[in-house]
């Protein structure tokens, strides 16, 4: 009866040993450690025998997670380790537990009480061919590179999470654009109407100025003074028409333009304007380059420039930026410009 058992057991050993030798030797080394980069994964594996997840061992072994994935899942497959899924779903998933399967664990069936097969010094010969029939049914069909429905979940969620974001900022964005196109709306149409009031009342009061230096002319019976004056009323009625067309046109866009007269310029200011422009009858000139030329504020040019246009011995070539030139040849007397500003 001894003797049977202990054929057995020899028999049992023997055939351990042999499937051992063949998981080593198809590991790459006769000792069991594969060779290459899954050999670190191996050592990195062994040296926390409590468990380690995949980045500890890619962090632990130097090398890539595709690579420990990869040792893990022909060690699983060989019987050499072992897996513990994680817990939970989602983005609270812990992540998977890997640890090494140990090679002295005795087989369940051995049928003696004796210390014989405790004996041989190879310790994967009791319990690795064991391991796979644990392990190697637990969790079929998962590869390396293969995504997990809970991972294409989540990856989903946060692809519908950062479309609503941008959804949510590019509707920010076009209310913000529609408020300030609102607001300048606004500020032009008041700009608008602030210059169309002064440039009336500039109008109207040259247009008083003249209408009273007449009637002084008709009193003290001057013929040449009441002629002008009727062809100075005449041109402020044009300006007046032309600025009254302009106020009716506020919903276009289109600004009223500057007075067309002087505002009450110094009498020296008009001839030496058209003087001036006669003085270089091709080239045109703003307000501000002739004032600095005259050393005169530009806002009393520009008056004197409007009235040289309304009489015709200008001409505005350009409205934005405001331009003038000359409109008589050069040598044109020019000595009664400033006959109105008495």
């Amino acid at each position: 009866m001894a003797n049977t058992n202990t054929t057995a057991t020899a028999d049992t050993v023997t055939t351990a040993t042999a499937d051992t030798a063949t998981i080593a030797t198809a590991d790459g080394t006769a000792d069991g450690r594969p060779a290459g980069a899954a050999g670190a994964v191996w050592d990195a594996l062994n040296a926390a025998p409590g468990g380690a997840t995949v980045s500890a061992l890619a962090e632990a072994s130097g090398t890539s997670r595709a690579t420990v994935t990869k040792a893990l899942t022909a060690f699983e497959e060989a019987g050499r380790a072992v897996r513990a899924p994680g817990e939970g779903t989602g983005r609270g998933r812990t992540p998977d537990v890997w640890a090494p399967v140990a090679p002295t664990a005795p087989t369940a069936d051995t049928g003696t009480d004796d210390a014989t097969p405790a004996a041989p010094a190879d310790d994967t010969a009791t319990g690795a061919p064991t391991a796979p029939e644990a392990t190697t049914g637990t969790d079929t069909g998962t590869g390396a590179g293969v995504i997990s429905p809970d991972t294409l979940a989540t990856a989903m969620q946060v692809l519908a999470e950062e479309a609503d974001r941008r959804a949510a900022a590019a509707e920010s964005l076009r209310k913000a654009q529609e408020e300030e196109a609102e607001r300048r709306a606004r500020v032009d149409a008041e700009l608008r109407k602030a210059e169309q009031r002064e440039t009336a009342r500039v109008i109207l009061t040259d247009l008083l100025s003249t209408v009273t230096t007449t009637l002084a002319a008709i009193a003290a019976d001057d013929d040449q003074q009441v002629t002008r004056g009727m062809e100075d009323i005449a041109r402020y009625a044009g300006s007046v028409r032309r600025t009254t067309r302009t106020t009716g046109r506020t919903g276009t866009g289109t600004r009223a333009p500057r007075a067309t007269v002087d505002r009450g310029a110094p009498t020296p200011l008009r001839p030496l304007v058209a003087g001036h422009l006669n003085a270089f009858p091709d080239l045109e000139f703003t307000p501000g380059e002739i004032a600095k030329v005259l050393d005169r504020s530009s806002g009393a040019v520009a008056n004197a420039l409007d009235t040289l246009v309304a009489r015709g011995e200008a001409v505005l070539t350009c409205e934005r930026p405001r331009r003038f030139q000359a409109a008589t040849p050069t040598g044109t007397d020019t000595g009664d410009t400033g006959h109105a500003d008495a």
